[in-house]
Parts: C-alpha cells; sequence; structure tokens
C-alpha cells in the first residue's frame, strides 16, 4: 500500500521549530516531494536523510504532465513525504490537484500535522481552497443549525468546519442534500487517521459507530441547491 504524507513545516528559520515526527518520516520516505529545490534539499539536511532519496517538485509552473510523474514514483513506494517551502501545502501552496490525482489512485493521503487542524485538514482533502470559510462549530438548536448549514451549503469559497465527536453520523445527516463530494478527516495526526472523500450519504455508512475528533471541508458551491 502506498502511503501519502503531507507535511506541513515551519514558517520560521529555525530548524528547530520542524516536528520531529516530520523529520523523521521524511528520513524513512523513498520519495519526497518539495516545492523549490533549494529548500526541499534544506529540509533533507535537517532531516539528516540519505542519498538515496527519489526527489521531486511540485509548484505553480506544474501541468498534468509533471504531476503524473511524480504520481507514478509515489505508486511505486511504501512511504513518500510531500511538503511546501514552508507552512502547509494544498493552502495557497501547491497542489490539492496532486493529492486528488493521489487518491484516485488509491494512494492513502494522510497527515502530518501542524499547529492547526484548519489547514491540516485542507491539505489532506484535495480541494481548492486557495479561498476558504472557516464556520466553527455548528449550532445546537434546530432552526439555528438548519440556518448554519444552508450557509455553510450555499458558500462560494470553500467552507470548513468541525463538529463535536458524537455527532458525526447526524452532521452528515444535517448535509445529505449536498450533492458535492466532501472531505471528512477523522482523528487527524493520530495513528488511526482516517480521510474520506465522498458524497455526505454515501459517507454516512463508512462512519457507523464512530465517535471521534473530526473536521469537514466542503468545496465552493458551483449551483444552486435544494433544502428541505
Amino acid at each position: 500500500m502506498s502511503i501519502l504524507y503531507v507535511a506541513g513545516v515551519s514558517i520560521s528559520d529555525n530548524p528547530k521549530d520542524i516536528s520531529p515526527v516530520t523529520l523523521n518520516k521524511i528520513k524513512e520516505a523513498k520519495v519526497v516531494i518539495g516545492e523549490e529545490r533549494k529548500n526541499t534539499l534544506r529540509l533533507l539536511k535537517i532531516a539528516e536523510a540519505d542519498d538515496n532519496k527519489e526527489i521531486y517538485f511540485i509548484n505553480e509552473h506544474s501541468k498534468d504532465s509533471d504531476r503524473n510523474e511524480v504520481l507514478k514514483a509515489v505508486l511505486s513506494s511504501d512511504i513518500s513525504v510531500f511538503f511546501s517551502d514552508c507552512g502547509t501545502p494544498c493552502i495557497s501552496d501547491p497542489d490539492y490537484n496532486f493529492i486528488r490525482m493521489c487518491r484516485q489512485k488509491g494512494v492513502t493521503i494522510k497527515s502530518l500535522a501542524g499547529a492547526s487542524s484548519i489547514t491540516t485538514a485542507i491539505s489532506v482533502a484535495g480541494i481548492n481552497a486557495s479561498k476558504f470559510l472557516f464556520a466553527g462549530f455548528p449550532p445546537k438548536k434546530d432552526v439555528d443549525r438548519k440556518k448554519f448549514f444552508k450557509e455553510v451549503l450555499s458558500s462560494k469559497v470553500a467552507v470548513v468546519f468541525m463538529e463535536r465527536p458524537y455527532s458525526l453520523e447526524n452532521t452528515l445527516k444535517d448535509i445529505s442534500c449536498c450533492d458535492r463530494k466532501i472531505s471528512l478527516s477523522i482523528n487527524l495526526g493520530m495513528d488511526n487517521e482516517l480521510n474520506l472523500y465522498d458524497k455526505p450519504l454515501s459517507l454516512i455508512d463508512k462512519v457507523k459507530g464512530i465517535k471521534a475528533p473530526f473536521i469537514i471541508v466542503i468545496p465552493a458551491l458551483q449551483k444552486k441547491i435544494k433544502f428541505k
């Protein structure tokens, strides 16, 4: 099984700010994917990685042909790590399209979590979130809750929100009228992290009985939807 780890790295110049877990995973990986050569090699040096790594680059100049070349390498490797020059991939940095392509080929996407569950969830979503709204937690009262989800599903930018662990199935039922595929991340940064991508109704059966911290990313609305 091929696993692609999406890593958030420090925005500072201090190597000590980079998570030891991230550095160890970079050291372990056969394939590493950076944004620019200089910063990628610098991070490999900090991780004390050997010279046997397969090194690739994805940035704003990359084409689908470039992504496909990197994808082949990921599919041939047990462990790959993807990171930007600084911060978290797939926010303003590249490249949610690559995450989407990997997922379509059956690659397991996992996070090397940074300080924020919001940006971590976006990084593994494979959704265009160059502009996004963090909507927080849905209200508990039915009337307010329906209004909240109507606004969330009508947003013209991507929306990120989280909810209490015991509300996972009910939350998916609340947004079941959504005909878009959404990203659902459960237990981000933990050994049993699970990232799912499908329409809400299809996800309900996949999460039966799960009570765990989760966060949802919904792509921007492309057409009007009907609310019950």
